[in-house]
């Protein structure tokens, strides 16, 4: 009786021991898909502040397009303006 009850222990502990190790195994695998998430998560970070850094850039580059082409569009009407004028004045003349 006393060697099935020893038995019976000793089969407990190593299922205990064996549940450790396989507790410790998947720990360790669960910390490293953990760290592969982060770094994946880092990686996705830096490209979108790296295309919020674009996009910024292509909203500044419109707005400076924006401005030039009102300048542009003002310089192009007064050359038309002055040019209206002195062809009005040949055929006056």
């Amino acid at each position: 009786m006393t060697y099935f009850l020893f038995l019976i222990i000793g089969t407990l502990c190593f299922v205990i021991i064996g549940l450790i190790a396989n507790f410790k195994i998947s720990n360790s695998n669960f910390q490293k898909r953990v760290r592969l998430l982060e770094q994946i998560i880092k990686e996705l970070k830096s490209n979108l502040e790296n295309q919020n850094q674009k996009i910024k850039i292509s909203e500044d580059l419109k707005m400076q397009l924006k401005t030039s082409k009102e300048s542009l569009n003002s310089s192009i009407f007064e050359l038309n303006r002055d040019l209206f004028e002195i062809v009005s004045k040949n055929n006056l003349a």
